[in-house]
């Protein structure tokens, strides 16, 4: 936790506008396909019923749309993270590009990791939770070792004997997402008053930086574990890409 932190913290300029840029990329297909009402935070009702008429749109713009972002933005904050810890300069130009360059398995496998994840939630609360330290590091695993289809396997190995304690990181991660969330759209749904666009962009700021902080995790936990288990550290992880 001091580590993400700290990393965070020290390139928050960084971190902060990759990620809010993403969470409000993240926001705008929805806004763009279903309009106005599906943001107004007393529209729910008219939300629904979009979606509704709408399935097919939903799924793409609401869902698979976000979460391509949502890896693109991890593979990238997930890099710059390295460099911040092996106290060198950022690069933003030649993380992108890496992230570009795995694009496909970041793509398909952030999609089967994921689901995955909520199907395993769906069957039970523990299933999904162990799942979700089974695959903590599939992303890195893809953008540092190049491990793209097999990364869910690399995850898996790496992270046996240490899941729940990333299960534990990870909420506690997450919940501090929420609070941080909750204050910011709370705020959000009392100046959005008839203003559905300044909504979209208080949710946007909120999920960028929520998901800005949750890459910094997971690029400490990866790091960790390859220490433990390879001998390797963070400098000989950011070399791999320098």
């Amino acid at each position: 936790m001091s580590d993400t932190v700290a990393i965070f913290f020290g390139r928050f300029a960084l971190f902060g506008v990759v990620g809010i840029v993403a969470g409000l990329l993240m926001q705008m297909p929805s806004y763009l396909i279903f309009g106005a009402e599906t943001l107004d935070p007393n529209g729910s009702a008219a939300g629904a019923q979009l979606i509704e008429r709408n399935p097919f749109a939903f799924v793409a713009f609401a869902i698979v749309v976000p979460l391509l972002v949502y890896s693109l933005l991890t593979a990238v904050l997930v890099l710059a993270a390295y460099d911040a810890k092996a106290g060198r300069a950022a690069n933003v130009g030649s993380y992108v590009a890496t992230a570009f360059r795995w694009i496909l398995p970041l793509i398909v496998m952030s999609i089967v990791a994921w689901l995955l994840i909520g199907i395993g939630f769906a069957l039970l609360l523990v299933p999904g939770l162990w799942l979700l330290g089974v695959l903590a590091v599939f992303v890195p695993v893809i953008v540092i070792e190049g491990n793209g289809f097999g990364c869910i396997g690399r995850s898996a190995a790496l992270t046996k004997g240490y899941r729940w304690p990333i299960v534990g990181f990870t909420l506690l991660i997450y919940l501090i997402f929420y609070v941080v969330t909750l204050v910011i759209t709370g705020v959000g749904a009392f100046l959005a008053a008839g203003t559905p666009i300044v909504f979209l962009i208080l949710q946007g700021l909120a999920s960028g930086l929520a998901a800005a902080l949750a890459s910094v995790a997971v690029a400490v936990t990866y790091a960790r574990l390859r220490e433990i288990k390879d001998g390797v550290g963070f400098t000989d992880l950011a070399d791999v890409f320098a």
